[in-house]
């Protein structure tokens, strides 16, 4: 997959570059940590949870999710690279690939997950748009041939991307918010209380 609508982080704090790998599970959501002061970090919001910076925090910047296919129709000389996993962690990512594609949790996921938010079915995928202090979920099976919405007073366009089926949000001056293509459980895990498209709002 190459990288097109959803979050990125920076790996700069305090403009010092810090290294990160999966450090652990928490709501069913990887943790990332640091190598240099071992601190966990939220892969979503780049927030510090706990540890030396606890409470730092990355810079995010926009990316999409896209095909391979989509982005060569686009940049027809694309460079692809592709890095080349140890058989453990190929291994290791089929094992927990697997019970996704059948609308599962893998092994020990539930354990880490607290009380979870019924008004969707936890494996139910969607857009998440995020904007200041509104974060909204637009299901996919809402969006069809796109959705008219708006987002603290500004007019902004939800539809899926013919060319890869990705869902994206777009306002009408051209400019996205940050947003992310993911499961329902991820979603509102990271933010509690968060708006669903079509239903009144909701907070904790």
């Amino acid at each position: 997959m190459v990288c097109n609508s959803g979050v990125g982080l920076t790996p700069c704090i305090d403009d010092k570059v810090y290294h990160f790998s999966a450090g652990g599970l928490y709501n069913g959501l990887v943790l990332l940590i640091d190598d240099e002061t071992h601190t966990y970090w939220d892969h979503i919001t780049g927030e510090a949870l706990y540890g030396t910076l606890l409470k730092a925090k990355m810079d995010l910047w926009g990316i999409q999710i896209t095909t391979v296919k989509a982005a060569l129709q686009t940049y027809p000389n694309l460079l692809l690279l592709r890095s080349k996993q140890a058989l453990f962690a190929r291994m290791t990512s089929w094992i927990m690939s697997f019970p996704f594609a059948k609308g599962k949790f893998p092994p020990g996921f539930r354990k880490t997950m607290g009380e979870k938010d019924n008004r969707l079915p936890e494996m139910e995928i969607g857009l998440g748009v995020i904007e200041g202090e509104i974060k909204r979920f637009y299901p996919v099976a809402k969006i069809g041939e796109g959705i008219d919405d708006e987002l603290k007073g500004q007019p902004i366009k939800v539809q899926i991307n013919k060319t890869d089926s990705v869902p994206f949000a777009q306002f009408s001056n051209g400019t996205r918010p940050v947003q992310l293509f993911t499961r329902w459980y991820g979603f509102s895990y990271t933010f509690p209380g968060c708006e669903i498209y079509g239903e009144l709002k909701f907070r904790t």
